[in-house]
């Protein structure tokens, strides 16, 4: 009659194994194309080595694929705060950050302030950046004066400021690191 009892909700399926190694190759070339020219879906199709179908099968939008992109970009930062110094991390942030510039103007529509999806890796970095933070000063090696919005502010200064230039991004990267240290 209409009884549930008894009866088992369907299980969701776990996706295959190709279906998570397109995913993987689609995020890849999603990184690689939109970093270089801000990209086209299809360059990324294409560069993935899989039709156009496939990359809308898992991703339905471009704001869907950006913001994939974007997400796993800050999991790796993430991750490797937990075992990175604050300098290592810091100079790898910097180059990541540089490489997602092609990707700022496509990204524009969901970073606004009230997007719940730039708050929520917002709040991914920043805690990144507070525990190698917290952890450095613990350890003798950061200045206590300086806080970890100030690394993040350095770090999108350098790459996205006014006069931000990359060929001088790291070697100003290091002057600040440089002046963090306790003497």
């Amino acid at each position: 009659m209409g009884s549930e009892i008894g009866q088992e909700k369907p299980k969701a399926r776990k996706p295959r194994a190709d279906q998570l190694r397109n995913r993987e190759r689609l995020l890849d070339a999603a990184r690689e194309v939109f970093g270089r020219e801000g990209g086209s879906l299809e360059a990324v199709a294409r560069e993935a080595g899989v039709g156009i179908g496939t990359l809308y099968r898992h991703f339905p939008s471009r704001e869907a694929l950006f913001q994939a992109v974007y997400a796993r970009e800050v999991e790796t930062l993430e991750r490797r705060a937990a075992e990175d110094q604050l300098e290592d991390w810091m100079r790898g942030a910097l180059r990541l950050m540089a490489t997602k510039k092609g990707m700022v103007a496509a990204l524009a529509p969901v970073f606004e302030p009230d997007s719940t999806f730039f708050s929520d890796q917002s709040q991914r970095l920043r805690g990144a950046v507070a525990a190698l933070h917290a952890r450095a000063v613990a350890e003798g090696r950061l200045r206590p004066d300086v806080t970890s919005e100030d690394l993040l502010r350095v770090l999108l200064s350098l790459n996205y400021g006014p006069g931000a230039d990359p060929a001088r991004a790291e070697v100003l990267l290091g002057v600040f690191l440089d002046g963090l240290r306790v003497r």
